[in-house]
């Protein structure tokens, strides 16, 4: 009810906005104001998570984060309404917090593999409908398509978090922070007191220094060099000259390859593995972002390779980097932890955004050769904890 719906508004998300008048320059301004927004959410993200609760929290801000920034997209015809929708839009730094520790507090570390990769397969297998995004872009023309793919998604993600509110239950440790909040045990820390605990946490434990590390630098790739970049459908379309209806293909085959490893490869990696299947999956992904300049232009098949072998290696990846990221983020102090990753992802993603509509314009390229030193740093960060044989696998 939330992937589905995501996944076919999204893919055409930054071809609708260049429709509406949003220049390549402009595009760069609203992913940079995405973060610096979204900056100002992080900061207070593990605060807020505490103080209402993990289940109250997901409830709010995930009905403003989704819902309520995309009645705004629909709504949007200038640049000014654009950076409106992306402003609430950052209420998802909260969500990011509040929704992950709904997942993992109550698991130990097997049910937190399983957890992600089963969250990981039903998102990415939601992708598989992108082709019917493109034959409603191909019909009804980009704007008309994407308010219709738009409002289908308000729908359904309203109803979805309306009833999986009903069901969830506050986990064993946010009953615990919020009974002793009301006792009086916990004093409400400033926000000073609040970071700098969690700094001295990261100081102190090199296992979780180097996994925090990793995820942060992650995160700062994923809206430069995935498919969930805007700049994703434009550099395919317009560098690499394909089809716009086509690219939804390539979308779905995406999806296809990573559900396949999600499936097949992640469940019989052992656990002592990871960590080399986490470098192996990074691997892939960066000779799949060079390939990609290596690619014949509007040739489909050459791309669709690209694509196949980008996809096996985020499979490979991403399930093992949330799960690892969560043991390495215990007791009390989780929350903030997530809640810091959010600001660092949201404070230097605001630089990256910057620049990167003009380092697109200037050329694609840049952005790719920038996506794979971020991928380099954190293939550097699981060499040295594997070498160093830290607990995080």
């Amino acid at each position: 009810m939330w992937g589905i719906p995501y996944a076919l508004y999204t893919f055409y998300q930054s071809l609708y906005m260049k429709a509406r008048g949003v220049t390549d320059q402009q595009l760069g301004m609203l992913v940079a104001l995405s973060f610096i927004s979204g900056t100002i959410s992080a900061a207070f993200a593990g605060m807020i998570t505490d103080a209402l609760g993990r289940r109250k929290t997901t409830l709010i801000f995930d009905l403003i984060a989704w819902p309520g920034s995309i009645l705004l997209f629909i709504l949007a015809d200038r640049f000014y309404l654009f950076a409106m929708a992306v402003i609430v839009g950052s209420a998802v730094r909260i969500v990011g917090v509040s929704w992950n520790l709904l997942l993992i507090e109550d698991a130990d570390t097997e049910e937190r593999v399983a957890a992600y990769n089963l969250i990981n397969i039903i998102n990415i297998s939601s992708g598989i409908a992108t082709p019917l995004a493109g034959m409603i872009v191909a019909r009804m023309g980009i704007v008309a398509g994407e308010h219709l793919l738009m409002w289908v998604a308000v729908f359904s993600m309203t109803a979805m978090m309306v009833l999986r509110h009903l069901f969830l239950h506050e986990t064993a440790m946010g009953k615990e922070i919020l009974r002793d909040r009301r006792e009086g045990k916990t004093p409400r820390p400033s926000v000073v007191l609040f970071y700098g605990r969690l700094f001295e946490v990261l100081r102190t434990r090199a296992a979780q220094r180097k996994v925090f590390f990793a995820a942060l630098l992650f995160n700062l790739y994923l809206p430069l060099g995935t498919f969930t970049s805007l700049y994703y459908a434009p550099f395919l379309t317009e560098y690499l000259r394909l089809d716009r209806a086509a690219i939804s293909f390539l979308g779905m085959l995406n999806s296809l390859v990573i559900l396949a490893s999600l499936i097949i490869l992640v469940p019989v990696v052992p656990a002592g593995r990871r960590i080399a299947a986490m470098m192996l999956g990074l691997c892939l992904q960066g000779a799949a972002l060079a390939s990609f300049f290596l690619v014949p232009k509007a040739n489909l098949a050459w791309a669709g390779l690209c694509v196949l072998v980008f996809a096996l290696g985020y499979g490979l990846f991403r399930p093992f980097l949330d799960a690892i990221l969560a043991e390495a983020t215990e007791g009390k102090d989780r929350a903030g932890l997530y809640g810091l990753l959010q600001l660092g992802i949201s404070l230097f993603s605001a630089l990256l955004g910057f620049v990167s509509g003009f380092l697109y314009h200037l050329h694609p390229a840049i952005l790719y050769f920038l996506s794979l030193a971020l991928l380099g740093a954190c293939l550097l960060l699981l060499l040295s904890c594997s070498a160093k044989r830290c607990s995080c696998s």
